[in-house]
């Protein structure tokens, strides 16, 4: 059933962005959305054509999952749903940033650990859509300060949005890696 390789990791994008609207607002589909289309991109070039050994990929991406998990605890200690404030337009109470981003994100990224293991498609989407999250995202934190103050200055996050970086810098060359040398193959 290839189709559902697409159908599925596609749905879940348009899901990615109706809820982190409904509850991050507008910043929630720009930053969060962009990542899951972005991972859909990279998910049609490597793991939705090439099936590739996903035991080489899983401890970065359970690092990356740990990483992430310390920055949303710096975004928690600091007021990170004041920033999402300023940039939404709209008021992101700490409940619902940290019943996004504390709860759903790193829940839904284990269970992928699970799908990618068990090298299921939505494993290999969910894959993509980590690693350019943290790749990515990440680095947005580093934005926030111009857009919202027109200048540097330390927001909620910044220290160690980078932290996520390196394991998935890594794991993303071993994909890249692994997906060429199924080219090669091919």
């Amino acid at each position: 059933m290839k189709q559902f390789d697409i159908i599925g990791p596609g749905l879940f994008v348009i899901f990615a962005m109706l809820l982190s609207y409904a509850m991050l607002g507008r910043i929630g589909p720009i930053v969060i959305g962009g990542a899951s289309l972005g991972g859909f991109m990279l998910y049609v070039k490597t793991g939705y054509k090439f099936r590739f050994d996903t035991s080489k990929i899983i401890v970065p991406y359970l690092l990356t999952v740990v990483f992430f998990i310390i920055h949303v605890y710096e975004e928690y200690v600091f007021g990170f749903e004041q920033i999402v404030s300023g940039l939404s337009g709209t008021e992101v109470s700490q409940k619902d940033f940290l019943t996004f981003a504390a709860f759903i994100a790193p829940a839904m990224w284990i269970l992928g650990a699970i799908m990618i293991i068990k090298r299921w498609a939505l494993g290999y989407y969910f894959l993509a859509f980590f690693f350019v999250a943290m790749t990515v995202a990440e680095l947005t934190h580093f934005i926030f300060p111009f857009v919202l103050y027109g200048e540097w200055r330390y927001t909620p996050g910044v220290a160690t949005a980078a932290i996520p970086l390196i394991p998935a810098w890594y794991g993303l060359l071993i994909t890249i890696k692994e997906t060429s040398a199924m080219k090669k193959i091919k």
